[in-house]
């Protein structure tokens, strides 16, 4: 038997009795075609403890054992702090400030989250590649979801396609909406006129965004949503576009000088683990500066 903790392993069913190992491992463990072409470059199919093939045909109680192709990552480590909230052998949750962007792209090409996860890799000694779930705006603080192993996300990322993966958010918003809660389904495509900004459009994307209104009164209003979907700027496009920018978004509605980006925060994940099928609800408060920014405007912070 393999001693690896992200090889994956299962017995053959009696109803599976006969059955290939292509048509267990693509039927009831549901693996991508993709995780498995990556096995040509390492890693194997093994059957009772030894390297087999897909098209093996096995017997109840048979023992499969999966090992994915892994690499190290390209991503230059960075001694950065990290703020873990959660961690174990399979993945990672962190608490990115707002200001650091999650991976290097454009301008952006050092001190990126991805950057210090890297460094964290180095010193756990763990020889992988950063691979981030979901990601949130440059400006937008809290949890992001990280993969230690490919088996590991592509099961969050199925559970993120089917709309499995709670990601909620809270936001202090200027007003206070004329529905104390509700569902904005407004498609979102990228604007004509500015190269960043995105708009609402007819032939925009789907995008799926629910809001609840916790506190509020004519100045500003927090509201806790959760996305359905994952389109670019898509809280900040759907707030915008119902009357209610975030207060200090500096592309939809107002910036404030003391706050750096807008009054936005990714304060919980809810998902079922990938390998031990347990639910993890992980969740992190407002950060000081948004506090700050909600008692500014003359709330409670409650």
């Amino acid at each position: 038997m393999l001693d690896n903790p992200y090889i994956l392993t299962t017995i053959v069913k009696e109803e599976e009795h006969g059955l290939m190992v292509k048509e267990i491992v693509y039927g009831r463990l549901d693996l991508s075609r993709g995780l498995l072409r990556r096995m040509k470059r390492g890693g194997g199919i093994y059957l009772n403890g030894k390297r087999d093939y897909l098209s093996r045909r096995v017997v109840a109680g048979d023992m499969i054992q999966i090992e994915f192709f892994d690499e190290e990552t390209s991503m230059e480590p960075e001694n950065i702090p990290l703020n873990i909230v959660y961690e174990d052998d399979y993945l990672l949750i962190v608490n990115k400030n707002a200001g650091m962007a999650v991976h290097p792209t454009g301008v952006y090409q050092e001190g990126t989250l991805a950057n210090a996860i890297a460094h964290h890799w180095l010193k756990i000694g763990l020889s992988s590649k950063v691979r981030l779930v979901h990601r949130i705006d440059k400006d937008t603080s809290g949890l992001i979801l990280v993969a230690k192993e490919p088996y590991t996300l592509q099961r969050l990322l199925q559970q993120l396609e089917k709309g499995e993966l709670v990601r909620e958010y809270l936001a202090v918003v200027q007003g206070k909406p004329q529905d104390s809660n509700g569902i904005i389904t407004a498609p979102i495509g990228r604007s004509k006129d500015h190269g960043v900004k995105r708009s609402i459009t007819s032939d925009g994307k789907k995008a799926c965004t629910i809001y609840e209104t916790l506190s509020g009164n004519i100045k500003a209003s927090l509201l806790r949503l959760r996305l359905e979907s994952g389109r670019t700027h898509q809280i900040r496009v759907h707030l915008a576009n119902l009357g209610h920018p975030l207060w200090g978004d500096p592309l939809y509605g107002t910036p404030l000088p003391d706050l750096e980006g807008q009054a936005l925060h990714a304060w919980r994940l809810k998902f079922i683990h990938p390998r031990t099928l347990v639910t993890l609800d992980i969740t992190c408060p407002l950060p000081k500066n948004l506090l700050q920014i909600w008692r500014k405007v003359g709330l409670t912070g409650d």
